[in-house]
């Protein structure tokens, strides 16, 4: 691929951690020229409560880095970063490996980290790399973040059937480096190749970018000019940040929402109002920590966040939880109300009779045995009359399902 100026690749795996990292704490430092992406400089980019999600505080970080460099056959790793949710054992997070490809071709590598028939083992042990600071969650297939930009003589052609000759170079690769797929992999339907406004995320006019599932791809459309090339230089930095982050922390939310539809499914099957009630305070402190869907007053992390939470059913799955939530209070409410007024019409029907008998005896101030054993005789009839009738059935079913849940 002599054709491709810049090659950059960040692999984000999903991961749990033992303990805190022992990295340094803040995000990975990259620099170009005078710019240096410390946690202060990206923080600026967001609003606070964002800034604090991605990069904690002094006090309790939550962000790590590993900023040594090695090379690997033909990648060289430029660092990796750490992000974890909650300070305490085994929190779920996420885990960055920065890469950028010297020789390798950048769809090849796609397609082995997406794991597609035909491709070889990956030539790094992302385990490795993490060195027991981290464990990646088993079977959960990484996110990647790809970039390129052509040289001089322009992108390759990825698809020369004669149906994809009217689609453009440009777009060609935003589709296979979003969706990691070659020809041989997914052969796209030549009548909607065509993205529309919403589906191309228009970063400046050199560079656009295409937020799928499984990958975000961003391609230059003019000619790299390589080290001289100040624009793409920054536009690299800015990939690997604050781009990386609005990205990331649409993963952290996927992840949440992900722990809470299950916890969900736990709490309907138990019926428990207790189970409901924790669930409910988690549903809060998601929405305090991690929910958001405005980052900054810059519009290019706000459109790659919305990208992905519509890739993904972001709102509509939070929209869900809340509505299941919402009705099983509502139903939680109306069997208490059912069993409430169960219990009162129960002790209506035994207390009336009773105290109607009471008042009779009272009115004739009698003393004589039988009179005051057909009194009570009368109440009792009169009970066992009250509770054969179709309210007391219906009463006594309620607090007999009360009694039978528990």
């Amino acid at each position: 691929m002599t054709r491709l100026m810049r090659q950059a690749l960040v692999v984000i795996y999903e991961a749990r951690f033992p303990t805190g990292p022992t990295w340094a704490s803040g995000p990975l430092v990259l620099h170009h020229r005078q710019v240096r992406s410390t946690a202060e400089a990206r923080s600026e980019y967001f609003s606070a409560k964002s800034a604090r999600v991605l990069y904690g505080s002094e006090e309790r970080p939550n962000r790590w880095h590993d900023s040594s460099r090695q090379t690997i056959g033909d990648f060289e790793i430029m660092g990796v970063e750490a992000l974890r949710t909650a300070d305490q054992p085994d929190a779920c997070g996420l885990v960055a490996i920065h890469i950028r490809p010297r020789q390798c071709l950048p769809i090849e590598l796609l397609r082995t980290l997406a794991g597609r028939r035909g491709t070889l083992p990956l030539e790094f042990d992302p385990e490795k790399l993490l060195d027991g600071q981290a464990v990646i969650t088993p079977g959960s297939r990484p996110y990647t973040v790809a970039f390129v930009t052509p040289a001089k003589s322009g992108l390759p052609r990825l698809y020369r059937q004669i149906r994809y000759r009217r689609w453009p170079l440009a777009h060609q690769w935003l589709w296979s480096l979003a969706s990691r797929t070659s020809l041989a992999d997914y052969p796209p339907d030549p009548k909607n190749l065509e993205p529309t406004d919403s589906e191309v995320i228009r970063l400046s006019g050199d560079w656009h970018a295409v937020v799928l599932r499984d990958g975000m791809g961003v391609v230059g459309v003019r000619a790299d000019q390589g080290r001289d090339d100040t624009f793409f230089g920054y536009a690299e930095l800015y990939l690997r940040t604050i781009y990386l982050d609005a990205i990331m922390l649409g993963l952290l939310q996927k992840q949440g929402l992900t722990l809470l539809e299950e916890r969900m499914v736990t709490a309907l099957d138990s019926s428990a109002a207790a189970t409901m009630a924790k669930l409910e305070q988690e549903v809060s402190s998601f929405r305090h920590r991690l929910w958001a869907q405005h980052l900054a007053p810059n519009g290019a992390p706000n459109r790659l966040l919305t990208a992905f939470q519509q890739q993904h059913a972001l709102r509509e799955r939070f929209d869900q939880i809340l509505t299941e939530i919402s009705d099983f209070n509502r139903l939680t409410r109306d069997d208490e109300n059912r069993h409430i007024n169960g219990a009162v019409v129960v002790f209506t029907l035994v207390t009336v009779p009773a105290g109607i008998a009471l008042a009779l005896l009272q009115v004739m101030e009698t003393d004589q045995p039988w009179l005051i054993a057909a009194v009570v005789l009368a109440c009792l009839g009169l009970t066992v009359l009250l509770l054969s009738t179709r309210s007391a059935r219906v009463a006594f079913r309620a607090l007999r399902n009360r009694f039978t849940l528990r």
